[in-house]
C-alpha cells in the first residue's frame, strides 16, 4: 500500500472512531417523546360498563348500607380495549395483564381479525389507557405475530 492509501485509511478510522463517540454524550434523546414517565397515556379509559340499579343507587346514598357493602362487583361484559405487547414468554398459560381489571378474573379477548381466546384476566397495576401484556400461548391462539401490537377488547366472564 501507498503512504497516501495508508493516510486515507487512517483518517477514516479516526472520523468513524469520533463520530461513533459523539453519540455516547447521553444528552441527545432523539426519541424522547415516546418516555412518558409518570404521565401515562393521553388517551382516556373507556367508560365502565357495569349496570346500576337506580333504586340500589337512591339505597346506597340514604345511608342504609354500610361502605363495604356499596362497593361494586367486579364488572363484567366488554371491559374495553387495550394495546397488548408480549408479555414474559417463560410465564405459561393463557393470561393478559391489564389495568381494565382490580382483581384476577376469568374473561376472553377478541382481535381484531375476530379470532378469540379464554383467559385469565390479571390487573397489571398501571394507569388506565397504559396498555396491557399478553402471554405468548395466548397470542399464539390468537394468531398474532410476537412482533405485533394488537388492539385487543377485553371482554369479562359474568
Amino acid at each position: 500500500m501507498t503512504r497516501a492509501l495508508r493516510l486515507r485509511l487512517r483518517l477514516c478510522l479516526a472520523l468513524c472512531l469520533v463520530a461513533g463517540l459523539a453519540g455516547c454524550g447521553g444528552d441527545f434523546r432523539p426519541l424522547a417523546f415516546l418516555d412518558r414517565g409518570e404521565r401515562g397515556s393521553d388517551v382516556p379509559p373507556p367508560p365502565s360498563e357495569v349496570a346500576v340499579d337506580p333504586a340500589d343507587e337512591a339505597a346506597g346514598a340514604a345511608g342504609g348500607e354500610s361502605e363495604e357493602a356499596a362497593i361494586s362487583p367486579q364488572a363484567t361484559g366488554n371491559l374495553g380495549t387495550t394495546v397488548a405487547s408480549l408479555g414474559d414468554p417463560a410465564r405459561p398459560g393463557l393470561w393478559l395483564e391489564t389495568p381494565l381489571v382490580s382483581v384476577q378474573t376469568q374473561g376472553r379477548v377478541e382481535a381484531a381479525s375476530g379470532a378469540t381466546a379464554e383467559v385469565i384476566l390479571y390487573p397489571s397495576g398501571g394507569l388506565p389507557g397504559s396498555g396491557s401484556r399478553i402471554s405468548l400461548a395466548a397470542m399464539q391462539a390468537l394468531g398474532l405475530r410476537l412482533t405485533d401490537l394488537p388492539t385487543l377488547t377485553v371482554i369479562a366472564a359474568g
